[in-house]
């Protein structure tokens, strides 16, 4: 009896908790915003967990699942009411603490964001990215003891963390510690290259060095290495899979995108297709995405699946153009881009697709006619003037394209394919050298991780020292080649040709070093094992001389180069016996 007794008054009592807890609740919760504006599964969504959470016995889990779904939709307010009540409920759960200190983020409440992230490291002491949101808001507020302590705590947690240490370097640098700042950033390019943001800030610090190559290189990888990410956060990613917004999933599907990361936003995309099925964005952005991962059938699919709604654009009709484009289908990327502009027949993008489908097809005048469209309708667009006039430029039209090409350069000075095409424009068959140079020069200079840069530019080094050595200029042919050498210490003719410039003004053994590199390079260039030849007899070195020499000579008899030929013979009698 007694112990049916205590059982029933234990029972009692947690009915009467459980209905003291179900009380607070109603008196709680915040009430359900306007929602009609967002898909329908959403509001569906918001109905069951709000039923579940007064009508279970699992209360507190449903008003978790409630914070997370207005948490994840932007609805802060509501989301910030449900995470006080489990803050309340279960003080000891870390989670609660960091999505309340997320939202005090968001409304700019530094002192509110600053209390919820320390209670967060007291509660997870080995969760890093609260630590890392604490030293980054330490930092900024001029805190750099207890900046460089939370970098160094979330290191020890996640070694080689990039974010960690680009926050170290920032401190160093921050103290006017500049030979370890820099130490920190040279080790975090070299280790993380991946790492936009530290090349950003290494170009800057090498422009203030006056190393101003060395910053266009570094600003050229940091473009190379994409858009900057957040560090990760698995507690706030997680709660992407509550989001109902297509607009918010699409835009954390294109930073993923952007930066590389995960699938390249595929599953938040394919979320947001089957939230709003009939919203034709997401299957737009998503065939994208395909198409940017090299997966152009898989676009295709999305691309037709997108123009059959009532929510098409002009944008998914460009881009099923260029997914059969990429597919080596010409005429269908003509015949869609048509289908677009019977539909919408001032869409700009549209008249591009089709000047572009055109222009694969090799119908040159038609794509010409098409361009210029685009240039009517959207005179200040840059890339509509270099369209047209690298049609015109395939069509032998050069007055005309120079001035279109120009043009694009003038509405955006550093835009690469204008400078491009110009540089080899005025390249071709080695005329107007100085001419090259105004648009190779920039060319190199913005890009000068890329390699057509790179290539056009050793070229140009090579023709111009050329130009130079024949009219006598030598000092100019050597620093021109040098510069190319600078660029692509491998490119064989620069080699030959400053070696030949050494010899001709008897400077033998730096012209030995330049040629042997040449013949090290082309082993097969019967000129190579001349050059050498006649410079390893000059400086007396017989034998060496004798062997390239007979080696230039069989290599240019196997080469029917008969020229060759005959001075290789010619200098081997000259040898001593």
């Amino acid at each position: 009896m007694v112990a049916a007794g205590i059982a029933a008054g234990l029972g009692a009592g947690l009915l009467w908790r459980r209905h003291a807890l179900l009380e607070q609740l109603r008196a709680r919760l915040p009430a359900m915003p306007d929602v009609s504006a967002q898909p329908a599964p959403l509001a569906t969504a918001l109905r069951e967990t709000e039923q579940r959470v007064l009508s279970s016995r699992r209360n507190l889990e449903g008003v978790g699942e409630l914070g997370r779904l207005y948490h994840a939709n932007g609805y802060t307010k509501e989301a910030e009411a449900c995470w006080q009540i489990l803050h309340a409920q279960q003080p000891p759960e870390a989670p609660w603490c960091y999505y309340l200190a997320d939202l005090r983020r968001t409304a700019s409440d530094d002192a509110g964001m600053v209390s919820f992230l320390e209670q967060t490291v007291k509660l997870a002491p080995d969760y890093s990215p609260a630590w890392l949101n604490l030293a980054e808001w330490e930092f900024k507020t001029g805190q750099l003891d207890a900046a460089e302590r939370d970098y160094r705590r979330r290191l020890a947690l996640l070694p080689s963390d990039p974010y960690a240490s680009m926050g170290l370097a920032r401190v160093a640098l921050q103290r006017d510690h500049r030979d370890e700042g820099r130490r920190l950033i040279e080790q975090l390019v070299r280790e993380v290259p991946a790492f936009a943001q530290a090349h950003n800030l290494y170009a800057e610090m090498l422009a203030e060095q006056g190393d101003a190559d060395g910053a266009s290189l570094q600003r050229y990888l940091g473009r190379l290495a994409g858009r900057f990410r957040e560090a990760d956060d698995p507690w706030l990613e997680e709660l992407r899979a509550w989001c109902y917004d297509p607009s918010r999933l699409a835009l954390w599907a294109s930073i993923d995108d952007m930066t590389n990361h995960g699938d390249h936003g595929i599953a938040l995309l394919e979320r947001a297709i089957r939230i709003a099925p009939d919203d034709a964005r997401g299957y737009d952005e998503l065939g994208k995405v395909y198409l940017h991962v090299g997966d152009a059938a898989k676009a295709l699919t999305l691309f037709e699946q997108g123009i059959k709604l009532s929510t098409t654009s002009a944008g998914l009709y460009a881009s099923l153009s260029q997914a059969f484009l990429v597919l080596n289908q010409p005429e269908k990327a003509l015949q869609a881009a048509r289908q677009g502009l019977a539909l919408m027949p001032d869409a700009p993008e549209l008249q591009t697709a089709r000047g572009i489908a055109l222009q694969t097809a090799g119908r040159l005048e038609e794509a010409v006619e098409a361009f210029r469209l685009v240039v009517q309708r959207a005179p200040n667009v840059c890339e509509a003037h270099f369209n047209l006039g690298n049609a015109l430029l395939q069509l032998g039209r050069q007055d005309e394209a120079y001035v279109s090409l120009k043009r694009a350069l003038e509405l955006v000075p550093t835009y690469p394919n204008a400078l491009m095409v110009l540089g080899q424009f005025e390249l071709k068959a080695g005329r107007r050298l100085d001419s090259a140079a105004q648009y190779l020069r920039p060319f190199y200079r913005f890009y000068p991780g890329s390699v057509s840069a790179r290539r056009l530019m050793t070229w140009w080094c090579l023709q111009d020292g050329i130009a130079a050595a024949h009219s006598g200029h030598m000092d100019e042919a050597e620093r021109n080649l040098r510069e190319g050498l600078e660029i692509n210490p491998d490119m064989p003719e620069l080699r030959g040709r400053l070696g030949l410039l050494y010899v001709q003004e008897g400077r033998f053994a730096e012209g030995r070093d330049q040629l042997e590199t040449y013949h090290r390079l082309q082993p097969t260039e019967p000129m190579a094992s001349l050059f050498l030849g006649q410079v390893y007899a000059h400086l007396g070195r017989t034998d060496d001389a004798r062997r390239l020499l007979s080696e230039g000579e069989q290599l240019a008899r196997q080469a029917s180069d008969k020229a060759t030929e005959e001075q290789c013979a010619q200098a081997l009698q000259q040898l001593p016996q």
